[in-house]
Formats: C-alpha cells, sequence, structure tokens
C-alpha cells in the first residue's frame, strides 16, 4: 500500500515538476473532455428527459404537407378550419388542438411589448398539459372575449399578481381582459417565432365554430397540429390522403385553387410530439456526439504516444522494480495510481468548462436547438466523466507497458544509455499514429464539405444588393375591412391606393428614398399565386412583385432585355418577367423574345399582360432556408398582393439608423383599423434567416480547424520522440561526415510510409462515412471531390512539415555537443 501511496504523491509532485507532461494532458484531455459532455449534456435533455411542460403521454403531432417542389413543403393544416373538419372525421375517440403561433407586439399601460402570440383552438393549453396557473381553463364558453398570459408575462410586467380580474391588455387595437395565466409554452419550435418574446399571449377559437366560415384557401408555415389519443385510433398516412382529397373536394369552392390543391403531391405522417419538436437535432445531435467521440479518441492518441515516450525514457527504473520482484502487472498499477492526479485535473478542467459551454450555448447556438434553458451538468455528467477518465488510464497504463522485456530492460540497466534501447519499441505509436491520421482525413473531409456548403449558401449572390433598407408595415387587423379592400383595390383612388399613398407621403419625412412596395427583396413571407396555363391547362406558380420607379437601381436589379417600367405603365397590364420565366416559355435561346408578348395569367379577358422587360432571377432567401424557384413577375400595381398588411420600403443613407420609434409618431392619425407596426432593416432580416447557416459553418469549421492542430501536435510529437531517441546514431552519423540535409531525408523516409497508409485509409474512410451521412441527411450536399482532394493534400502537407520541423531541430545542434551530453 505504501507503493500506492508514494506513487500518487509522486503524480501530484509530476503535475508541477513536469508541465510538459502534465500541462498537455490536464488542457488537451480536459477541453476535449468538456466538448464531449456538452453534446452528451444536449444529447440527454433532447432525446430522454421528459419535456418540462407538457405532458408527452398519447400526445402526437399531425402533418399533412403539400410539395410545391422538392425544396419547398407547404403545411395544408394552416387553416383551423381544416384541423376542426378533421376532427369532425375521425369522431371523438382523439382530442384535437391547433397553434399558430406569430411575434407581436401587445400594449400593457401604454408600453408596447413583444410577445410570441399563440393563436389556438379552445381546449389546446388542456390538451397539451400545460399547467393553469390562475384564472379559468380555456375551455369556458367565452373564451374568444379574453387571452390568457404566460407565466414569464405574468411575473415580468404584472409581478405575478394574484388578482387578474382587472387586467387589461391592447392587441391589434383591441382591448381584451385577461382570463388566466398559463405555465410558459417552452417545448414549441417553429419558424414563426423569435428569440426575443417577453413572454406568451393565447388566443382561442372553438374549433366547431370555425366551420360555419368557408376556407380561406390560404396556405403558412408555422401552425402546429396536435392530437392526443390512442395509438389504435390514429390516423394513417392513407388516411389523411383520402380525408384531404374529401376536404378539398367538398369544402375548396373555387374551382381553380381546388384544381391546384389536387394537383400537388401530398404527403401525411402521424409522429410523437417529441420527435416533431425535436426534428432534425436528433440526427445532429448524435452526429455531433460521433464527432465529438473522433475527437477524444484522437486527443487520447496524442497523449498516449506522449506517455509511451515518457515511460520509455525511464526503463532504468522499471527495471531495478522488476529486479527486485515487482511484476508487470504491480508496475501497471502504479502507473495507473501515479498517472491519477493529472486525470482527476483534466476530470476537474472539463467539467468546469462543459459548464461554461452550456451556459454560452444560447448564444452561440441561438433558436437552432431546443430546450437550451434545461440542459445542465447533472450527476450523471460527473459520472461519466469519472467513468472516461478511469476508463482512460487503465488504457494509458496498459499500452504503456504493453511491450515489456525483461531481457531488454536489463541491458538497459548495463548500458550507458546511449542509441536506441530495443526496450523503445515504436510499432504502438506508429500503428496509434495511422488510426489518428485515418480519423482526420475522416472528420476533415466531412467538415469541409458541410463548411463549403454552409458558405455558399449564406454568402451565394442573391440577384441584387442590399443597401441601407428598411420594411415598415402595418397589419390589416380587420378582416371585413381587408375583404372590402381587396375587392375594390383595382379601381383608380381606391381606399387601399390612397392608404399607400398616405403611408409613403409621411415616411418620406424621415429623410430617405421611399419606394411603394410591399417588401424588400430579401423576405421571409413569400407570397405566391397560380394560374392555369392557357395551352396546357396546369397550374403555373409565380411570384408576384410590386414595382416602383428606381427601384431596379437601388437594389442593383439586372435588367437583361427590354425596358423598365415607368410611371406611365401604372394603369396598363405591362409587367417585368423574370429570366427563368421567359425560358419556360420561350426556351433556352428565344428567351428574349418574351418581349413585347403577352401572356394570360388567369381566365379573366383582363388577365392578359404585356412584357415589356426581363429581368435577372432573384432569390428571397438565401439557398438552404427556403427552396422557391416560383419566377418573378413584377406588376405596376397591387392588384395582386396581399392585402394583410400595409408596407413600404425606406433605403436610408449609409450609416443612418431607423427605428421603430422614428416612425411610431410619422403615422399617428392613420386608420385606427390598422394594427401593428414593424420596422425591420435588410441585414438584420439577412443576419435573422443565416443564422443557423453561418453558426454551423462557424462550428464545423472550428471542429476542422481543432482536427487538424490535433494531427499537427501528434505526428510532429511522434517526430520528435523519434529524432530524440536516435539522437546518439545521428550525432555519429553526422560525426563521421553525413550531410544534415542527408538525415533529414532519413527521417522523412521513414515516416512518409506512416503517412500514405493513415491517409490513404483516412481518404478512403472518409468518402465511406460521408455516403453513410448523406443517407441519414436528404439535405446534406453531394461529396464535393475537389475540396475533399484539397483538404487531404493540405492535411498531407501539414503532416510532413510536422515531421520535417522537430526532426530539423535535433539534427541541428553539434553532434559533438549531443555525443557529450549522452
Amino acid at each position: 500500500m505504501k507503493l500506492y501511496i508514494n506513487a500518487f504523491k509522486q503524480g501530484i509532485a509530476r503535475v508541477f515538476i513536469l508541465p510538459r507532461l502534465s500541462l498537455p494532458l490536464i488542457s488537451t484531455l480536459g477541453l476535449t473532455l468538456a466538448a464531449v459532455l456538452t453534446v452528451v449534456a444536449v444529447a440527454n435533455t433532447l432525446l430522454f428527459k421528459p419535456l418540462p411542460d407538457i405532458n408527452e403521454t398519447d400526445l402526437h403531432h399531425v402533418e399533412l404537407n403539400l410539395e410545391f417542389n422538392e425544396g419547398l413543403v407547404v403545411p395544408f393544416f394552416s387553416d383551423i378550419r381544416r384541423v376542426a373538419s378533421a376532427k369532425q372525421y375521425w369522431g371523438k375517440q382523439l382530442d384535437w388542438g391547433y397553434i399558430s403561433p406569430s411575434n407581436t407586439n401587445v400594449n400593457i399601460a401604454n408600453n408596447d411589448i413583444n410577445v410570441t402570440m399563440l393563436n389556438a383552438s379552445t381546449g389546446t393549453p388542456e390538451l397539451l398539459g400545460l399547467e393553469l396557473l390562475s384564472g379559468q381553463s380555456s375551455t369556458i364558453e367565452n373564451a374568444e372575449e379574453g387571452i390568457w398570459i404566460s407565466k414569464s408575462l405574468w411575473q415580468s410586467v404584472y409581478g405575478s399578481a394574484s388578482d387578474i380580474t382587472h387586467m387589461m391588455l391592447r392587441v391589434e387595437g383591441n382591448d381584451y381582459p385577461v382570463f388566466g395565466v398559463i405555465n410558459n409554452y417552452t417545448s414549441i419550435n417553429t419558424v414563426s417565432v423569435g428569440d426575443d418574446a417577453l413572454g406568451q399571449v393565447w388566443r382561442f377559437e372553438a374549433l366547431d365554430a370555425s366551420l360555419t366560415s368557408p376556407d380561406t384557401i390560404t396556405l403558412n408555415l408555422g401552425p402546429i397540429t396536435v392530437v392526443r389519443g390512442p395509438k389504435s385510433a390514429l390516423p394513417q398516412t392513407s388516411d389523411l390522403e383520402s380525408w384531404f382529397v374529401d376536404y378539398v373536394n367538398n369544402d375548396i369552392t373555387e374551382e381553380r385553387a381546388r384544381d391546384f390543391l389536387l394537383s400537388k403531391k401530398i404527403v401525411g405522417e402521424v409522429s410523437s410530439y417529441r420527435d416533431a419538436f425535436i426534428g432534425d437535432s436528433e440526427q445532429l445531435v448524435f452526429v455531433l456526439i460521433i464527432a465529438m467521440v473522433c475527437l477524444l479518441i484522437m486527443a487520447c492518441l496524442n497523449l498516449l504516444n506522449l506517455f509511451i515516450a515518457h515511460y520509455q525514457s525511464r526503463n532504468k527504473e522499471f527495471a531495478i522494480q522488476i529486479c527486485m520482484g515487482a511484476s508487470v502487472g504491480k508496475l501497471r498499477r502504479l502507473i495507473f495510481v501515479e498517472n491519477l492526479p493529472m486525470f482527476f485535473m483534466a476530470t476537474l478542467l472539463g467539467l468546469i468548462s462543459a459548464g461554461w459551454l452550456i451556459k454560452v450555448l444560447p448564444i452561440l447556438a441561438g433558436d437552432n436547438l431546443p430546450l437550451l434553458d434545461q440542459i445542465s451538468i447533472d450527476m450523471s455528467s460527473v459520472l461519466l466523466a469519472l467513468i472516461f477518465i478511469v476508463l482512460i488510464n487503465v488504457i494509458f497504463a496498459t499500452i504503456a507497458l504493453l511491450y515489456v522485456d525483461k531481457m531488454a530492460l536489463t541491458d538497459s540497466l548495463n548500458s550507458s544509455g546511449k542509441g536506441t534501447p530495443a526496450q523503445q519499441n515504436q510499432i504502438i505509436s506508429k500503428a496509434l499514429m495511422v488510426i489518428q491520421l485515418s480519423l482526420a482525413c475522416v472528420l476533415l473531409t466531412a467538415a469541409s464539405v458541410s463548411v463549403i456548403d454552409s458558405y455558399n449558401n449564406a454568402y451565394k449572390s442573391l440577384g441584387y444588393s442590399m443597401p441601407n433598407a428598411y420594411e415598415v408595415s402595418l397589419q390589416v387587423s380587420d378582416d371585413t375591412w381587408q375583404a372590402s379592400l381587396e375587392e375594390f383595390d383595382a379601381y383608380q383612388g381606391s381606399e387601399w391606393q390612397l392608404l399607400r399613398r398616405d403611408l409613403t407621403e409621411r415616411l418620406s419625412a424621415l429623410g430617405g428614398e421611399v419606394f411603394d412596395i410591399n417588401a424588400l427583396p430579401l423576405t421571409a413571407n413569400v407570397s405566391m399565386s397560380a394560374y392555369p396555363d392557357p395551352d396546357t391547362g396546369e397550374s403555373v406558380m409565380i411570384r408576384p412583385l410590386m414595382w416602383a420607379p428606381e427601384m431596379l437601381s437601388a437594389f442593383d436589379i439586372q435588367l437583361l432585355a427590354g425596358r423598365d417600367l415607368t410611371v406611365d405603365d401604372i394603369d396598363l397590364p405591362n409587367v417585368l418577367i423574370s429570366q427563368s420565366f421567359a425560358i419556360e416559355r420561350a426556351g433556352e435561346t428565344e428567351w428574349m423574345s418574351m418581349v413585347g408578348q403577352e401572356i394570360k395569367m388567369g381566365e379573366d379577358a383582363e388577365d392578359i399582360y404585356k412584357v415589356v422587360g426581363i429581368i435577372i432571377d432573384i432569390e428571397p432567401m438565401p439557398s438552404g432556408t427556403l427552396n422557391v424557384d416560383a419566377p418573378e413577375v413584377y406588376f405596376s400595381s397591387p392588384t395582386r398582393m396581399s392585402f394583410n398588411t400595409l408596407s413600404a420600403v425606406v433605403i436610408m443613407p449609409e450609416g443612418e439608423v431607423l427605428t421603430r420609434d422614428d416612425v411610431v409618431n410619422l403615422l399617428v392619425g392613420m386608420d385606427d383599423r390598422l394594427g401593428e407596426l414593424s420596422v425591420v432593416s435588410m441585414d438584420e432580416r439577412w443576419e435573422n434567416i443565416t443564422q443557423a447557416t453561418r453558426l454551423n459553418m462557424i462550428v464545423i469549421a472550428g471542429l476542422a480547424v481543432l482536427t487538424l492542430v490535433l494531427a499537427i501536435i501528434g505526428v510532429s510529437g511522434l517526430s520528435q520522440m523519434t529524432a530524440g531517441q536516435r539522437s546518439y546514431e545521428l550525432a555519429v552519423r553526422m560525426a563521421t561526415g553525413a550531410k544534415q540535409i542527408q538525415l533529414l531525408q532519413l527521417l522523412m523516409k521513414e515516416s512518409l510510409w506512416i503517412l500514405i497508409v493513415g491517409l490513404s485509409v483516412g481518404a478512403i474512410a472518409g468518402v465511406v462515412v460521408y455516403q453513410y451521412i448523406l443517407g441519414m441527411f436528404e439535405s446534406a450536399p453531394s461529396l464535393d471531390w475537389t475540396a475533399t482532394a484539397i483538404i487531404n493534400f493540405a492535411l498531407a502537407l501539414a503532416m510532413l512539415v510536422s515531421v520535417a520541423i522537430p526532426g530539423w531541430r535535433v539534427i541541428r545542434k553539434d553532434p559533438m555537443r549531443t555525443l557529450r551530453e549522452l
């Protein structure tokens, strides 16, 4: 026992007296362990822990999606009426709920507060299992007359006041009483919810009551449909598709809309609520776990080579202990105990660093990982870290003395220490280096493809420039008024046109350039329209956009043929079309002939438009966000525009910032039926849209850099160890006339086969592994062979440099001085 106590004390002392060994182990192993523990904590929260706010038992998510193209899938259950029809169709065995989230501002005591608005069917919080903290249930008969607020909003604004009977909120120009307080709904993951909302506000509508109104014939991203009931009663995919056909035939009264919907491919799916909530994050977590484990293995291989070199330098000490009767097993146990202080310090560093990483995860990941506030380091994480460390220590102690030749140890004890003793067997080190290089190749291959794809998606040209532009919009909150505006919009001097004119005139006081268009070219809300092709009868989809004078030049949108629209075209049926639309109509070679041609985009006589110009195609969002391939058509009047939002675009001088407060006072006195004001900059929108893509690029690039650094450290360490062990031989060769360059070639030649084998195996494994990843992720980019070749060449070059530099440092020493020191 005394030997083990002394070994432990020696291990503590070695932390301070041998920093060349202790610092690399503690820092490398500790930080790598932190990354692994962070990913494990994320996986534990997302995949295994119960959801913190709802009851998952028999709770399912129902989807019925229409595929517009390969990358654009839109949910059909985006209208509450359709959910009510489905509930009626499947009977009382299942309880149905509907939630449509969005961000808006509410007014509380004359203060505007950004909140998440949850428009839902009555009884949905009870269906989800959300706790009612105060007030009445959402199943009351007059639920439509009031609102419910979340716990966070209740605490932050009302100080958790127990009496809510006098609380009022102003939403979209109307005052509502607060009927109740519901626990925070955190297990929600949707593109429609931002991360800056102070709380949640619920508004309810009875499912059965929605059946009294006709279908709105709208399709939106974001709404969620949930159902609770036994699995035996759940609708199957074929059932959902049959219901869809029946619903469209019976409830969609407009023939053109009915034909359009029936022409699209539909896919129905019923999944557990957790699976739908987690989404692709589950596969992402598994990929991150594999990547982190690979990095941990690479770090361990580096440290193992360092340990092998350290313990081979102590072969005389081991020879003496064996001569005194110690067994190899006892030596390994002593090494294990001696290493415990360093490994425990690495564990402590790993746990502290993991806790810090988890705290900064919300900053790094934004909205891209759900339940970030629930992720933490618990006792299971501590236990896992200890298991990792003990297992690694056992492996290190075993392999450090794997090749123990008692005769070689005795010879080493009798020798003067010169040369390379037989006990210093490098087969293990070289084999470990081959494994490390192979892992590095696999990780770098996958990382390079992902980084290149993310960069191309985030920074590719969208067909327009990004000036200091802002989109100013007001919601039309009155449905009856909105229908009236749409009915009479085509008339000269209509109320809608007067509203738009009033808005642009007021905004002109800001000192910027005002454009009477409904949205920025970069937009998250994509509107599309369909019309029957007069030749084939098939539905043709377009993306209708508004035009304004000087708009093309302001955003550097290129005019390819014909001319731009002018103010003289406003009363005429003249349009601009995109190049892809012209190619679709006239072919690859004759597309410019579309200038001057007429296009019938509807069934009415007035739906004939003349093409006066062709412009370059633009993309509403960067690639990888939403694949919208409908061609653009620019109209000089808002005939085909949505009337639920009154908006305009303002380009401010460079360096000036336009805020909501700057605009509020200018719009005082406009129609009271105009609701929430929103001011969004083009740069801010681009940052929000590309946040996930850019984060993925940065994280994966960091992973690739860390992989390369670990590989360089491993190869340079092995090279330095090899050159150091052969320093006597090298010094003798130099003393007898060998050139330094010849000795460097000798070392390079011996290391070259390790690099060739490791990189070859890694290149093949990288391709195979990435093909497997393609099978897991349908949206994963295809393998870029050029990038793969460049990465492997760069890795090979870095490895050669890593071999040459440590070897050269040994070779360039004075040989006579080296011989005297040995």
